[in-house]
């Protein structure tokens, strides 16, 4: 439906914003949704009846007043009156709805009964409604957060990846994750009960959209399973499309029923169709944007199966290696002349033995020129698709050794093979040289059995 996608653009980049049910009380929705505004650089439209003014923007008492063009309106009302909101929405000619408010599908009979009156109301109006029972949208290139959730406390950059989860909650899980990983992100979207915005629409949406390069999706269920696939299959032949499904157990099939009235469906049938639609299914928050960092780090989804581990610490790359191996990654052993070359660097006074992952035992910290020198080698090697680093990082300047970083962002620049490196050390004291890494295309991690999961999630078709 042109109509439904030339909505959703207005949905998420609008020039103008009206509140339905914006409050002077600070616990109300209304009030939360107009301060996660405060970024918004266009119009903002309070709307409630009692008042006249709302700080220093003048309050309207229906969106009907509104003397301009309103792009997005969004509802903040009890369930009961959202249907006269929505179709005031509709006498106004606006571009847009988000409703926040629960109270449908969710709560059964009488609830679905309300929700399937909003729909007639929205599919009349050609308005695409994301909701009800949602936290909203955003598009952080254009700095609209349309929720009611303040998220100036979250340090959240602009990127290339977008979320679209059934859960409020899921989507602040998801964020926050990407706050984590330094992910940059495109938009979001929680589309709660899907009057008329369900995941086949929110997929043509963003493979339309520019700003998207990855896709995540979390889902609880949907009733057009088939749509869903469909639209899967045309994205994700150019735009990665991560999946996390849950409703795959008894009691949490039917918690979803109930959270926002979706049918979960068989889980082996969710599985396959998101694989035969060339999807990654992964099996956690973690894993999704782990995988999404490392796809979004390389600019697309790599080819090959095949990759190279460099370190000077064989324990984590073991561990790393076992990962891999364990999902079907490839990992070849270096070319006779290479290992010859890595064995002249070590110099050592017996022959070492020089295989994948390639250890470059002590000498590869202490002297950064021979960890630089084997990962030059490696990268110039045929048979590697993809090559990791495990290293541990010198926070001490004074005792000599450490990472060889100019030689590695160098020689990244000079070859379009994904390159993800594993740093041992705590998350919360980043190691020196992961901001340089990760600018360079390079993304970091500090866990190998997240860094080879991801990588292999990106790898394997």
């Amino acid at each position: 439906m042109a109509w439904k996608m030339d909505s959703l653009r207005k949905l998420f980049a609008p020039e103008s914003v009206a509140v339905i049910g914006a409050s002077d009380k600070p616990n109300k929705l209304g009030a939360l949704t107009l301060r996660a505004l405060s970024s918004f650089e266009g119009n903002l439209y309070p709307v409630n009846p009692r008042l006249l003014r709302l700080d220093d923007l003048k309050c309207y008492p229906s969106i009907t007043n509104i003397e301009s063009n309103v792009d997005l309106a969004i509802i903040a009302v009890g369930a009961p009156t959202v249907p006269t909101a929505l179709a005031e929405c509709a006498e106004a000619g606006v571009g847009s709805v988000i409703i926040f408010s629960a109270g449908f599908k969710e709560l059964g009979t009488l609830g679905e009964q309300l929700q399937n009156h909003i729909k007639e109301i929205a599919d009349s109006a050609q308005i695409a409604v994301i909701g009800p029972n949602c936290l909203g949208a955003g598009n952080l290139n254009v700095k609209l957060n349309a929720t009611f959730f303040p998220q100036d406390f979250i340090p959240l950059r602009g990127g290339k990846v977008s979320f679209v989860s059934q859960s409020g909650g899921v989507a602040g899980l998801m964020i926050y994750a990407a706050s984590d990983s330094n992910l940059g992100v495109a938009k979001f979207a929680s589309i709660g009960n899907r009057v008329n915005v369900d995941f086949h629409d929110m997929l043509r949406f963003l493979n339309q959209d520019s700003d998207t390069e990855v896709i995540c999706l979390f889902v609880e269920g949907t009733e057009h399973g088939r749509m869903m696939y469909e639209e899967m299959s045309k994205v994700a032949a150019k735009k990665p499309v991560i999946v996390y499904k849950v409703g795959k157990t008894p009691i949490s099939r039917s918690a979803a029923l109930s959270h926002t009235g979706s049918l979960a469906g068989q889980p082996e049938i969710y599985s396959a169709a998101v694989k035969q639609a060339g999807g990654i299914e992964v099996k956690n928050i973690t894993e999704m944007i782990d995988t999404a960092k490392v796809i979004a780090h390389h600019g697309s989804r790599p080819e090959g199966n095949r990759v190279a581990i460099i370190t000077h610490t064989l324990g984590p790359a073991l561990i790393a290696t076992q990962v891999l191996e364990e999902r079907g990654i490839q990992l070849p052993p270096p070319s006779d002349n290479t290992i010859k070359a890595v064995q002249e660097l070590l110099a050592m006074p017996i022959e070492i033995p020089v295989s994948n992952p390639v250890d470059l035992l002590a000498q590869g910290w202490s002297q950064p020129r021979i960890f630089g020198e084997a990962f030059r080698l490696v990268m110039n090697e045929e048979q590697y698709d993809a090559a990791m680093i495990v290293f541990s990082p010198n926070y001490l300047d004074d005792i000599g050794g450490g990472m060889p970083m100019d030689i590695i962002v160098e020689t990244k620049k000079q070859t379009q093979k994904p390159v993800i490196a594993i740093l041992n050390a705590p998350e919360c004291k980043p190691p020196p040289g992961k901001e340089l890494l990760e600018n360079a295309g390079i993304p970091v991690f500090s866990v190998p059995e997240r860094a080879a999961q991801a990588l292999a999630n990106a790898l394997i078709r």
